[in-house]
């Protein structure tokens, strides 16, 4: 979207609709340096489903919109 960033409730919204999130994200829970998820879905609880091509095990667990929020990287300069 011209470098413009998604706002929590626009991922939430999208997630509703069908719609795949992409996100770099950089160093936390997902990776030490920086990695692409994609955020497939929100459970009815409004939690957020990533597919995590690194980890199995990050892909089968709920994962709060905040701290997805808090580690992915802001800059469209970021590697991606």
């Amino acid at each position: 979207e011209n470098g413009s960033y998604l706002s929590a409730q626009d991922i939430v919204d999208s997630l509703s609709s069908g719609k795949l999130v992409v996100v770099i994200m950089s160093r936390g829970h997902f990776t030490s340096g920086g990695h692409f998820i994609v955020l497939r879905g929100v459970t009815k609880e409004g939690k957020i489903l990533v597919a995590d091509p690194a980890s199995v095990s990050r892909s089968n667990k709920e994962w709060d919109l905040s701290l997805i929020m808090n580690e992915a990287r802001k800059g469209a300069g970021s590697g991606g």
